[in-house]
This record gives structure tokens, C-alpha cells and sequence, in this order.
């Protein structure tokens, strides 16, 4: 996407730049520049591109086409030999964040104008998400929403997301239209990715909610601290700061994070189901069943008990309906509408979701878990529920962290009583591959079988499900793909499921 909503100076940029500018020539402050871009396809004549290097290609590679199709002025993160003589240019330390700035201002910095709420951490990001919405909904707002699923953009006609936290230029485009849309507020889930690239530029949130830290992303982070560092820069950088800070205190990396958020002077909402001493709410009275959970939050300094209801399964999904109902008590909303919201939330699609069949013997579910953290909370809070018998199909992603899979074989084998492993989205790398290193991690006595093909995987875990059982179909949620060797497939988990099932019982 780009941005282009006026012309404007180079030097307008340039100043917006001033945090990580290493090299420019003043005498091209008044180039007029009509929009910004990274995508050397998309300029057109009077833009300002943006070279960033990425993990596959390089956009220095690319300035050729990007001036060619009309490129007034270059960002660039290196000197690149052979340019025009007199080729307006800025010389930076970090295009990532060079980006976000020039995105920005390109689209006339629309995020002054919104007000939003973060949400971050491995798991649960999205949940949150759906159910802080709802509270705002039943409450009478018109809550935006840019996550995982969808981009909600407050107009009634959602659009399909293709990440978690858009680009820095399909974020702008966003944040206009949410703009427009007077929503209110914007719900933000922020990625780690994100975070460290900077993407949200000089955007400012009111509210923030940290969920949880477990493994996920080392193939970018490289180490856990860069992760959590990542993370944590959505409180201490992009927060305003007497932003509400609401923070899972149950998750050591939250602990840590309330600690060194307090020290710094920032205030800081704690929760914990457990006993905790610097929680601020507490969460106790837990009711758990297969039809959801019940709880009390408890706001020790205001002295004033919430009871609240959930839908929603398992000890997870209470730490996730209690960060959102925190944020939005803390927002001042009525403790009656965050209960009513909460209780007629469902969540997220592919999220728990279940393949309804009426009639048929056994629960089949769909989930994005896929984390072996993720698929260690999703299996034990489906084992509490006692079935007969418990089925996990579950992948890894292709190009992405190796280290994880022998991980998630173990937390598939701590619950299930059977393991079918199967393809995920392999993209470049052979299925078979992926799923040997999987079964590195399963244990010798773990009753499994491997097969590639995920329609098929799917199709042997339904037949092998006994009455009683739960069949656990993990990894994609919500995805409508596969992707394997760049392209990517139709293929949703629940429709796919929803096939099988009519084949293998008609008469259901």
C-alpha cells in the first residue's frame, strides 16, 4: 500500500527523520513528494522509496525500478554507488523505522487522532482482541480493530488481515480510514516483529494489555531477551506515559516486565489468578466448566468485586477476559456492560472454534495454537474436561523457528492420547522433513502416526475419534491457506472438517 493524501516537502520528511538520520543535503528540502512507499512496484512519480533490507530481499536492489517509474527522492540505508548526479537521497540507520516516519507523515499522521489500546504477547493476542471489542460495542462505541484476522475498520465491512500488525504504510492507510470512520477506540494487536521494526512510528497508545511471553519467533529474534525486549517496548516507548499498563502477573516474564515498568516510574496494573503481592486486581471465585469460566476480579485499591462469565474455555482465556476487563474498567466503562459483553463474547474464529455437527458422537475443534506453550494450554484445559478420549493434529510452519518442534511433539504427548502429525504451512521446506524433526520430541510411548497430507491427517484423526472423544485440529485457526512452495492453497481447517465429517457420517 501507499500513502497518498498530499504533496509535501522532503524536507517535512526529513525532520520527521531526525531520530535516525545519518547523511542529507538541505538543498532538496523543497523536492515535492506526493506519497512514500517500500514497494519499488507501487511508486509512482513524485514518491518518496524507501530501500529496507529485508530477510530475503534487499530494497537497495530495487532503486533501479523505483526511479525509473518516477522516485523524487530515495531513503536509503546505505550509500549505493551509481545514482543520478544530484539524486535526492537520505542516509539512515534503520529503514525499518525510517519507514514508519515517512509512512506517517505521508499520510498526514492520523493516529494523533485515534485513541488505541495495545494488546501484546505470544498467545491470547487476538482473543483479547475480539472480547475488548465487544465490551466497546455493548457499551455503544465504534471500536476499530487491526489483528490477526481481520482489520475492522469501524464501516461494517471488515477486510481479511494478512498479518498480525500491518506494514508501516498499510498501517497509515488503516489509521486514515479508521480516521474517517470516527472509530473509536482502536484496538491494536502489536506483534514482536513489529515492535522491533518500529512500525507504529510516533503513534501513541492510552492503554496496553501484555498477555503472556513464551517461545516464539527465535528464527527472527534470535534470543529469548531480544523478544521480550521487543515486547516490552510497547509499554516504555509507544505507551503515553500515564497510559493504563494492564499486565498478566501470573507469567514470570510478566512479573519482570511490572518490575522494571514500575522502577521506571511508569504506572502499572498487575492481575494474578495466584497469590501474588504487587497484584493490584486479583482474580479469584474461578468456576471452570466445558461451557466456559466464571470469576471475580477483585480491584484492591478501589476496593469493588467484578463477577464475571466467559464462554470461552480453559485457565488461559480467564487471564485474557481478565486483562481486557481490567483495561476497560480502568477506561471508566460500567462494570454491568463488561459483564454483559464478556458473557455473549464467542472469541475469535479459530480460536476454540468449534465444527458443529449436530448429532455427531465427538467435539471437533479448531485452534491457532501453535506454540508448544500454546498447545500445552489448549490440550490440559480440553483434558480437565474428561473425555474419552483426546486427538491433537497438529504441524509446524516451514522457514520458521526449528528449535520449537521436538517442543510442541512434547506438549502434544503430555495430553493427547493420540498425536497425528501433519503438514502446517511447509512453504519452501519438504513436509516430510518438518515432521521428522517434530518427532524427535514424541515420546517413545506416545500413541502417533505422521502423515503429510493435512486433509488426510484430519481425515484419519475423525475416523479414529470414539464417542466421547474431542478431536483438537491445531495450528492455522482461522487461516483459509496453505502455503507450500510460495503459493498458498485454500484450505481451512473447520471447512475442511466440516467436508470429512458429512462423507464419514451422512447422516449427520
Amino acid at each position: 500500500m501507499t500513502t497518498l493524501p498530499s504533496t509535501r516537502p522532503l524536507a517535512e520528511y526529513r525532520q520527521a527523520l531526525t531520530c535516525c538520520l545519518l547523511e542529507s543535503d538541505s538543498r532538496y528540502d523543497t523536492v515535492a513528494i506526493t506519497g512514500a512507499t517500500s514497494d519499488s512496484r507501487a511508486v509512482k512519480p513524485g514518491h518518496l522509496f524507501c530501500a529496507i533490507r529485508g530477510a530475503k530481499l534487499d530494497g537497495h536492489d530495487f532503486i533501479p525500478q523505483a526511479l525509473a517509474a518516477g522516485a523524487a527522492a530515495l531513503i536509503l540505508e546505505r550509500p549505493v554507488p551509481g545514482l543520478p548526479v544530484g539524486q535526492p537521497q537520505l542516509l539512515v540507520r534503520d529503514a525499518y523505522h525510517a519507514a514508519a516516519l515517512a509512512a506517517e507523515v505521508a499520510a498526514g499522521r492520523p493516529a494523533q487522532d485515534l485513541r488505541l489500546a495495545a494488546i501484546t504477547g505470544t498467545n491470547g493476542k487476538t482473543t483479547s482482541a475480539y472480547l475488548l471489542r465487544a465490551i466497546f460495542k455493548a457499551a455503544g462505541s465504534n471500536p476499530g480493530m487491526i489483528g490477526t484476522v481481520e482489520y475492522d475498520l469501524g464501516d461494517g465491512c471488515p477486510l481479511p488481515a494478512d498479518r498480525t500488525t500491518p506494514t508501516p504504510f498499510q498501517l497509515q492507510e488503516l489509521f486514515v480510514r479508521l480516521r474517517q470512520t470516527a472509530a473509536e477506540p482502536v484496538i491494536l494487536e502489536a506483534s514482536s516483529h513489529a515492535l522491533a521494526q518500529k512500525r507504529l512510528g510516533t503513534a501513541r497508545c492510552q492503554g496496553a494489555i501484555f498477555t503472556n511471553l513464551t517461545r516464539d519467533h527465535l528464527d527472527y529474534h534470535h534470543d529469548f531477551e531480544s523478544y521480550y525486549q521487543a515486547k516490552k517496548s510497547l509499554f516504555t516507548d509507544v505507551c503515553l506515559p500515564l497510559a493504563h499498563r494492564v499486565v498478566n502477573l501470573d507469567d514470570p516474564y510478566g512479573r519482570r516486565l511490572a518490575t522494571e515498568l514500575t522502577a521506571a516510574g511508569l504506572p502499572v496494573t498487575g492481575f494474578a489468578q495466584k497469590s501474588e503481592s504487587a497484584a493490584q486486581v486479583t482474580v479469584d471465585a474461578i468456576a471452570a466448566s466445558a461451557e466456559g469460566s466464571a470469576f471475580t476480579l477483585h480491584f484492591i485499591d478501589q476496593g469493588e468485586s467484578l463477577r464475571l462469565r466467559t464462554p470461552l474455555p480453559g485457565p488461559y482465556n480467564i487471564a485474557n477476559a481478565a486483562g481486557v476487563a481490567i483495561l476497560a474498567r480502568l477506561w471508566g466503562l460500567a462494570p454491568e456492560t463488561i459483564a454483559t459483553a464478556l458473557a455473549n463474547c464467542q472469541g475469535a474464529p479459530g480460536r476454540l472454534q468449534k465444527v458443529l455437527s449436530p448429532g455427531l458422537p465427538f467435539q471437533v475443534l479448531v485452534d491457532y495454537a501453535h506454540t508448544d506453550d500454546a498447545l500445552d494450554n489448549v490440550l490440559t484445559a480440553l483434558k480437565h474436561l474428561a473425555p474419552s478420549q483426546l486427538i491433537a493434529v497438529f504441524g509446524c510452519g516451514g522457514d520458521r523457528d526449528r528449535s520449537k518442534r521436538p517442543l510442541m511433539a512434547r506438549a502434544a504427548a503430555k495430553n493427547a492420547d493420540l498425536v497425528v502429525v501433519t503438514s502446517d504451512n511447509p512453504r519452501t521446506e519438504k513436509p516430510e522433513d518438518i515432521i521428522d524433526e517434530i518427532l524427535t520430541g514424541l515420546p517413545a510411548s506416545a500413541a502417533h502416526v505422521a502423515i503429510a497430507d493435512r486433509r488426510q491427517a484430519i481425515r484419519h484423526a475423525l475416523t479414529a475419534a470414539k464417542p466421547g472423544a474431542i478431536v483438537l485440529i491445531a495450528g492455522k485457526g482461522h487461516e483459509d491457506y496453505q502455503e507450500i512452495n510460495g503459493v498458498k492453497h485454500p484450505f481451512n481447517d473447520a471447512d475442511v472438517a466440516s467436508e470429512i465429517i458429512r462423507e464419514l457420517f451422512p447422516a449427520q
